[in-house]
């Protein structure tokens, strides 16, 4: 498909949000400038990869590690980066709004902002649990959690844990809620356990999840592997269990029942951002943005979306999952220069399966691919390999 050029002049292209699909525009732009005026709206400075985000909560990464320093990459690009979080946007005046205040305008936009977690802001929930998202909350995550374990200092990957005084004080019970069973859920109670563990016994943690089983959407084979790790591990799963409210100690089970809980982390499915609400713009059941193959919105050419914060109109049920975001990097590209310079723009088509890796938190990775179940340090190896190469195109 051919389009024609859009914009005349040295254009004003916006990016709002530093997902994985701009990370890779902003090194693109690098590498071959347009002439555009550059401008990147993101609420922190720092980007934290979220395949990374539990092995940062257990200790195996520092922040430094995990993180991509977006003003500089901004830079690095020719543009400016701009520190705040988009709350609306005017298609009709072409400009996107600030909480601040601000407004910002723009010749084309895209998104890159990710997306809310289901629930989060229920007022019987909001004020009780820890959330990651946006993935600058996670360090303060990793603070509650070590403070939950022990407190004195953070015992370094490999080493015997905190001395024989911390171990002595942290010996009574210790309690962690996961609500969610996705992969980040289990995933980020893998983690927990390892630096509840690391300061002595005592630590409990118990992954609660609405529907029938954890890792929907995953094989049933790998589902029970899962299972099986969990177990081993002294994970707790409570399945079939909607949450109704959380309390400072605890998490009360819809219909009767609750849960001891010191530390309540929130990790249910994904839900738009109200962004998009109010602009007029084709929006799915759930609010994310519509876009067609060249991640453009259906109603304007000048708007685009990837990642978890649009969805595809031809392919509607595709998982909102990170892997998606980092293919659609080079989709949106060519679909910027095309809008940019004209030519051919690009049709997108999801992959119909993907590797999957989870950090289980002790050396190990549950790897699931095309039939394919290991838990194994191989597959660990392979995760850390592939999260590294990812982040070091960025730096």
């Amino acid at each position: 498909m051919t389009v024609q050029r859009l914009v005349t002049g040295r254009s004003r292209l916006l990016l709002v949000g530093a997902g994985h699909a701009h990370l890779e525009i902003l090194r693109r732009l690098a590498r071959e400038p347009p002439g555009v005026e550059l401008t990147v709206v993101s609420p922190a400075p720092l980007h934290h990869y979220s395949g990374m985000v539990p092995g940062f909560l257990q200790g195996t990464y520092s922040e430094e590690e995990i993180a991509v320093d977006v003003p500089r990459l901004a830079a690095r690009s020719g543009g400016r980066f701009l520190a705040g979080t988009a709350v609306a946007l005017d298609p009709a005046r072409r400009a996107v709004h600030l909480a601040g205040g601000e407004e910002v305008t723009y010749d084309l936009v895209s998104f890159a902002v990710g997306s809310d977690t289901a629930g989060v802001e229920d007022p019987a929930v909001a004020g009780s649990v820890q959330r990651i998202k946006p993935l600058a909350r996670v360090t303060r995550l990793r603070e509650r959690l070590f403070d939950l374990a022990g407190g004195g200092p953070q015992p370094v990957e490999g080493a015997e844990g905190a001395d024989g005084a911390d171990r002595a004080g942290a010996a009574a019970e210790r309690r962690v809620a996961v609500v969610g069973g996705g992969a980040a859920g289990v995933e980020v109670a893998c983690a927990a356990e390892k630096v509840l563990a690391s300061f002595g016994p005592g630590g409990r943690v118990m992954i609660v999840e609405a529907g029938a089983d954890i890792l929907s959407g995953y094989t049933a084979r790998c589902r029970r592997r899962a299972r099986d790790i969990l177990a081993a591990r002294g994970i707790a799963v409570k399945t079939a269990s909607p949450v109704a409210a959380v309390r400072a100690d605890a998490v009360e089970i819809a219909g009767g029942g609750e849960i001891a809980s010191d530390l309540t982390i929130w990790l249910t499915g994904a839900v738009a951002l109200p962004l998009f609400q109010g602009s007029g713009l084709p929006l799915d059941a759930r609010g994310f943005l519509l876009v067609d193959g060249a991640l453009r919105s259906l109603a304007d050419p000048r708007v685009f979306a990837a990642g978890d914060c649009g969805t595809l109109a031809d392919h509607p049920d595709t998982p909102k999952a990170g892997v998606y975001a980092v293919r659609e990097g080079p989709v949106l590209w060519q679909s910027l220069k095309a809008a940019l310079e004209g030519g051919p723009a690009p049709s997108y088509r999801p992959q119909k399966g993907f590797l999957s890796l989870l950090n289980t938190a002790d050396g190990r990775a549950l790897l699931e691919y095309k039939g394919l179940v290991s838990h194994s340090r191989w597959a660990w190896r392979l995760k850390d390999a592939i999260d590294r190469r990812f982040l070091a195109r960025y730096r």
